[in-house]
């Protein structure tokens, strides 16, 4: 089983599902993710967040209004009540602990923490799983990169960043092992930077060929994509 920085080490580039597969199937449910195994993902990235009751379930944004059109928080509600009235177009919404049961090391998962108060609850389900060796903890805050690895100093993590002039030196500094850059903040120098550091580069979100021709010139390492199916078809043409 490799782990998931070997992941991240597949030429020309490695494939990182979005979501699962989020322009494919409806995004942060075991179908996506199911998709997404299936079509060539390398890695697929959730997001987490925490309900009333304590249990740790996929949502990307701090509500289900964008996807069922109604502004209902995990964090207000238990999660017996999401199980038994909310559906992504149809999906379940999974916990952690499903889609660690569901992945089960065929894939990497990058889990983005989008709480950095769950922290602890969520190492405890990676740990309970056994997939430290399979998994990335990620997260635009600095502070739950930094109690992830207080807590468990050999997990892998990664720092996500949108806005130039980039954080390569403070993922360096947090201890994280991977940078995960908005595409146009992944220039050539960035990267060479990210790597002088030992560092890997995942950039988003990366859909068309085109855009992920531009990212290998640049020497990006991974892609994440909505379309991990389209990327899989581009990386096997270049390999043929």
């Amino acid at each position: 089983m490799l782990d998931i920085l070997e992941r991240l080490s597949i030429k020309p580039f490695s494939i990182v599902g979005h979501r699962g597969a989020a322009g494919v199937k409806p995004e942060n449910t075991i179908a996506s993710i199911d998709y997404a195994i299936k079509n060539g993902a390398d890695i697929v990235e959730i997001d987490v967040r925490r309900t009333k009751d304590n249990k740790i379930i996929l949502l990307h944004d701090p509500d289900f209004k964008r996807l069922i059109g109604r502004a209902i928080s995990p964090r207000d509600v238990d999660y017996n009540f999401i199980k038994e009235n909310i559906t992504i177009e149809g999906e379940p919404v999974p916990t952690l602990d499903e889609v660690l049961s569901f992945v089960n090391g065929k894939v990497g998962v990058f889990i983005e923490i989008k709480e950095p108060e769950t922290v602890d609850d969520i190492l405890a389900i990676v740990l309970r799983h056994n997939a430290l060796k399979w998994i990335a903890v990620i997260s635009f805050y600095d502070r739950a990169i930094k109690t992830a690895k207080e807590l468990l100093p050999f997990l892998t993590t990664g720092l996500i960043y949108l806005k130039p002039p980039g954080r390569i030196k403070e993922a360096y500094e947090l201890g994280a092992k991977i940078v995960i850059p908005y595409y146009k903040l992944a220039t050539q120098k960035a990267n060479n930077f990210a790597h002088k550091l030992g560092l890997k580069v995942v950039a988003w979100t990366i859909n068309s060929e085109k855009l992920a021709e531009e990212m290998i010139e640049r020497g990006a390492d991974a892609f994440a994509t909505d379309y991990p199916d389209k990327l899989a078809r581009f990386r096997e043409q270049l390999n043929f």
